[in-house]
């Protein structure tokens, strides 16, 4: 039962693996990557582990299950750190690496030192082995990494759910839920039973949430989004919509344009009300043709050019996007035009009038 409880959740970490890597592999960055390789490199090895043989085969295969356990917390953080638009300094990043990997030596010296694990034996229970470690000195460094990680976490989440409106609050709230479900695991999981090994339930929600948060976050980056829809950006600002007209993102371009709209929280309808119903206006129209068409927009002395369209997750459509660009410049030549126009037609009427004044004088 307990082999059978590793065997699933390796297998299920393997689907998971393999939608990743075959459905959003090319839309993310490496750090995604490397929290699916190193949650499925733990879920392997707890298999291993609970089929081994002999202590030095056991210790071993520990030895590469603290890699998911030194480094899956740490890619994590990153991970949150880029959700939220945190950009850490670099000697942060390097200090943050150094302190992993110096615990992961200490996990290395496990068999030839006293430092990580004073001594190592294996027992067989409920039909798989199980590693009995007495603890060295320095193990408890790997729980002090464990808790500075989790709280900086907590730390980012909370800062991002208060000062980062941009930044969507339901992604925020699942990943939210994966740490409380990773302390839970790591810290209160062997007061239930320590029969199974928490942690490896953790690492498999942690896959679940980053690919639901992985299918919905691509709609907050709308400068990828267009890549898919239209690939171009330039000169032109783009504001995304999801199918209930709920705000998602809008580019440096458009804030310029709007710079009301990026007080805006994502997930929400546009709090401009005026605003609001002027994009729902035109994305009714959109809908009700089915043709993108320009519309035009006064805000001050500036005239801007819209066009609405349908927003693109690869191929699968996911909202609405307008398109913005500033056309002060060629509306104020068209209607330079239509006033020259104008004056010129009001001259050949005038002197068109005189001429004939002049004729009826003449005959006279």
């Amino acid at each position: 039962m307990v082999l059978a409880y590793y065997v699933i959740i390796c297998f299920i970490s393997l689907v998971c693996c393999s939608a990743y890597y075959f459905i959003k592999r090319k839309y993310f960055s490496t750090r995604y990557t490397m929290i699916f390789l190193l949650a499925f490199l733990s879920q392997f090895c707890y298999v291993l582990l609970a089929l081994s043989q002999n202590v030095r085969e056991a210790l071993i295969i520990y030895k590469f299950l603290y890699i998911g356990g030194c480094y899956l917390p740490l890619a994590g953080l990153f991970l949150i750190f880029s959700i939220c638009k945190i950009e850490p300094p670099k000697w942060v990043r390097f200090i943050m690496l150094a302190f992993t990997t110096c615990i992961y030596m200490l996990v290395l010296s496990a068999g030839y030192s006293p430092l990580f694990y004073k001594s190592v034996d294996i027992e067989f229970e409920n039909g798989v082995t199980v590693l009995v470690k007495e603890y060295g000195p320095l193990h408890r460094l790997f729980y002090l990494e464990i808790g500075i990680f989790l709280i900086i976490t907590i730390i980012v989440l909370a800062y991002g759910w208060i000062k980062k409106p941009s930044v969507s609050r339901k992604i925020l709230a699942i990943a939210a839920f994966m740490q409380v479900f990773s302390i839970f695991s790591f810290f209160l999981g062997r007061l239930i039973t320590k029969d199974v090994e928490w942690m490896a339930l953790a690492d498999l929600v942690d896959e679940i949430g980053f690919l639901i948060i992985m299918n919905s976050i691509g709609l907050y980056r709308v400068d990828d989004m267009v890549s898919s829809s239209i690939l171009a950006e330039g000169e032109y600002g783009y504001i995304s919509l999801d199918f209930k007209y709920r705000y998602l993102s809008v580019t440096d371009v458009a804030k310029k344009f709007f710079p009301e709209i990026a007080k805006n929280h994502v997930d929400h309808v546009i709090e401009d009300e005026k605003m609001r119903q002027l994009f729902e206006q035109w994305i009714e129209e959109y809908k009700r043709k089915n043709v993108s068409r320009f519309h035009h927009y006064r805000r001050g002395e500036s005239i801007y050019l819209v066009r609405v369209s349908d927003l693109y997750d690869g191929r699968k459509k996911r909202g609405y996007l307008l398109e913005i660009s500033d056309d002060t410049a060629h509306q104020q030549h068209l209607e330079g035009i239509e006033r020259y126009n104008k004056n010129l037609n009001e001259e050949l009427k005038a002197k068109t009038k005189l001429i004939r004044e002049l004729q009826q004088t003449t005959k006279k």
